[in-house]
């Protein structure tokens, strides 16, 4: 399995207060596809832990299934855990980003100045979910997308603060620090297309 791409930004971090971080960041590589994930796990502490990191772990060793079908099969392998929200993108070689979410991640699309919120089902991976969907986008140099838990807010102006900004572990970083709420763990994974 190839590693992931150098064009990614990604930062984690718990709650004040806990030690271990119940969001998740995930990459890896399956073939020419680059996969990237984030969960959330419900709640904080130990058991939403547990829960998000069990999740990266079998989507990596799930292999290239459909993302809908990974989706489904960690459904089922997270039954009798706390759940999680997850959003997954995957982007080809020829450039298509196909995304599909569960929950309350956050997965904005920036293109020429240009922001398409992503979509997702209702529900927790591990409880369930209804109408999950695979969004399609074709992507360009230049284009950015971003995933975020909800220990960030929405609302944040992602547009200006990436303008001059590289796609990298640093930049996620400060970023996190500068949006992070203080009751939540939080999460953010950058993608910069090249």
């Amino acid at each position: 399995m190839k590693s992931c791409s150098d064009n990614l930004g990604r930062a984690i971090r718990p709650m004040p207060g806990e030690t271990l971080c119940g969001d998740q960041v995930g990459c890896w590589r399956q073939g020419e596809t680059l996969y990237m994930a984030l969960a959330d796990g419900l709640g904080h502490g130990p058991e939403a832990h547990h829960a998000a990191l069990s999740t990266m772990q079998h989507l990596m060793a799930l292999g290239s299934l459909p993302p809908t079908r990974l989706l489904g099969r960690c459904d089922t392998l997270l039954r009798g855990t706390r759940g999680v929200a997850l959003a997954m993108a995957l982007i080809d070689d020829q450039g298509t980003l196909t995304h599909v979410a569960v929950g309350n991640i956050r997965a904005l699309l920036l293109q020429q100045d240009r922001l398409t919120r992503l979509g997702g089902a209702r529900g927790i991976v591990g409880a369930g979910f209804h109408r999950l969907y695979a969004e399609r986008h074709l992507l360009r140099p230049g284009d950015w997308l971003v995933m975020f838990s909800d220990g960030i807010s929405e609302d944040i102006p992602i547009s200006d603060a990436l303008k001059d900004a590289s796609p990298t572990d640093q930049t996620a970083r400060t970023l996190l620090q500068r949006w992070a709420r203080d009751n939540d763990d939080a999460a953010i994974l950058l993608y910069r297309h090249a």
